[in-house]
C-alpha cells in the first residue's frame, strides 16, 4: 500500500499543477504515477519537461516506448510496463514487437532489437556498456546522438520506475488492458 498521495489538480502543490495540466492536455488524464510525483514539484516538473524534450529527439515514438519497456522490465515496474505497452500500441507499434519486449525477447525489427538490447544492457550494467554494445546500436542505423538520447530515455523511464517501486501507485484504467506480471527471460 502506498504511503504517497495521488494528487489531483486541486490537491497538488501549486508548483506542480502546470506539469499535471500539460499531461492532462496531452493524454486526456493525469496518470496516477505523475499524480504521486506531484508531491515533489522538482520531480514532476523535471519528469514532464524531459518527456516533452524526448518527444523532439531522433527516436520515434515506437523506439522510445520499446526502450521504456526494456527499462521497465529490467527495473521490474509493473505500472510502467502497462503504461509504456499502451503508449507503444498508441504509437502504432507492431503488437508482436510489444509482446516480445514485454516477454524479455528482442523484437524482430533489427533497429528495435538493438535499442531494446542496448537499453537492457545499460540498466543491467549500470551504464557500463562495452564498445561492441554501442557499435551494434550504431550498426542498426542509430546515430551517435541517438545513442545518447537512448541514455536520456533510460534515465526518464528509470525515474518513473523508481517512483512507482517506492510509491506503489495503482495502474490507471487506461493502462489496465496491458497489465503485466514478470516472466522469466
Amino acid at each position: 500500500m502506498s504511503q504517497f498521495d495521488i494528487h489531483t489538480l486541486a490537491s497538488a502543490p501549486a508548483d506542480s499543477t502546470a506539469s499535471l495540466k500539460a499531461l492532462e492536455q496531452g493524454l486526456g488524464f493525469v496518470p496516477n504515477l505523475a499524480a504521486a510525483m506531484a508531491e515533489s514539484p522538482v520531480l514532476v516538473n523535471g519528469f514532464v519537461n524531459l518527456r516533452q524534450t524526448l518527444a523532439t529527439g531522433e527516436l520515434t515514438g515506437v523506439e522510445r516506448e520499446i526502450v521504456a519497456i526494456a527499462v521497465s522490465r529490467e527495473n521490474d515496474c509493473d505500472y510502467c510496463m502497462a503504461a509504456h505497452s499502451t503508449f507503444a500500441l498508441m504509437q502504432k507499434a507492431d503488437p508482436r514487437a510489444v509482446d516480445a519486449a514485454r516477454a524479455g525477447i528482442e523484437p524482430e525489427d533489427a533497429k528495435l532489437a538493438a535499442l531494446y538490447a542496448f537499453a537492457r544492457t545499460l540498466v543491467r550494467q549500470r551504464g557500463h556498456v562495452g564498445a561492441q554494445d554501442v557499435q551494434t546500436l550504431l550498426d542498426s542505423g542509430c546515430s551517435r546522438a541517438a545513442v545518447l538520447t537512448v541514455i536520456a530515455q533510460v534515465a526518464h523511464t528509470s525515474m518513473a520506475n523508481f517512483v512507482h517501486n517506492v510509491a506503489e501507485v495503482p495502474v490507471d484504467d487506461a493502462f489496465a488492458a496491458q497489465a503485466w506480471e514478470r516472466t522469466a527471460a
